[in-house]
């Protein structure tokens, strides 16, 4: 996972056939690649990123709307449109930051849905069943925002297991620190995601994508976050899930040839695939 390729999304909204093949390509194996964001707002994460440090500080769970623990990390979710309706729904400390993150919900919505759009475009989709139909802004979803603090443990050892699989269409995640482990079925191993450029952020695809095209397009394998070495330590991680809306009835495109320098996907037992 050290040598994805990266992909300019200010050169797919301009309808580069390279760069769009190079998505293509990138969705279609491994299912993951970075996405360049520096021309299209991404002064905007590093903002944000700095508000999100320490953002459970003297803030007792209870009182977080959408605020989950587990024996491995502490989030905070919301849905795509909740800040943009009502401010209290943030936490207190982005309360005062509410056009931050309007500017940033708005930058991950519209990046997901220009690389759908670009995906539909070489598969040839038309009307409704090009990708970006089952995510009309008209209805609720759980597209949305997810604040992770993990933090690395003294030792390795004591890391929680939990790997997973991808849901909804893509999974943005923004990190300064490895942290994502992936599973590699073709070496039977896991290796660590580099971490992304300034910048950009790192784009793996997910259950949905895969089953409205068919398979054609590669569900990133399990993955799961522990830490490379022992060593207490704070880690945040900051996360846009594109979901499809709740009304949707997907049904999956027809097969065709996947125009690719890859071979046929090989995935580990433990993986879960829509039928």
């Amino acid at each position: 996972m050290a040598n994805l390729e990266t992909v300019d999304l200010a050169r797919i909204l301009t309808g580069d056939s390279q760069v769009k093949q190079k998505l293509y390509d990138a969705a279609t194996r491994p299912g993951a690649f970075f996405l360049d964001l520096k021309s299209s707002g991404a002064d905007i994460q590093y903002a944000l990123a700095v508000k999100l440090k320490d953002f459970r500080e003297d803030q007792p769970a209870s009182s977080d709307r959408g605020y989950k623990s587990s024996d491995c990390d502490e989030t905070f979710e919301f849905a795509d449109d909740e800040p943009l309706r009502d401010d209290s729904r943030l936490l207190p400390i982005l309360q005062g930051e509410s056009d931050l993150v309007r500017q940033f919900n708005k930058l991950c919505h519209a990046a997901a849905l220009n690389m759908l759009s670009s995906l539909s475009d070489s598969l040839r989709l038309e009307s409704d069943k090009r990708f970006e139909a089952h995510y009309r802004t008209t209805d609720s979803s759980d597209t949305g925002l997810k604040l992770i603090y993990e933090p690395s443990l003294v030792k390795i050892a004591d890391v929680v297991k939990n790997k997973h699989t991808g849901s909804g269409a893509f999974n943005l995640l923004f990190h300064e620190q490895v942290g994502l482990h992936v599973y590699l079925p073709e070496q039977n191993r896991w290796e660590f995601s580099a971490i992304p450029a300034p910048g950009c952020t790192l784009v793996t695809a997910a259950d949905f994508l895969q089953r409205l095209s068919a398979s054609q397009f590669y569900l990133l394998p399990l993955h799961r976050v522990p830490q490379p070495r022992d060593g207490a330590g704070k880690r945040y991680f900051l996360s846009y899930f594109l979901r499809p809306s709740h009304t949707t009835k997907p049904h999956g495109v027809k097969r065709r040839r996947i125009v690719s320098q890859f071979g046929p996907a090989v995935r580990h037992p433990d993986e879960q695939i829509f039928p």
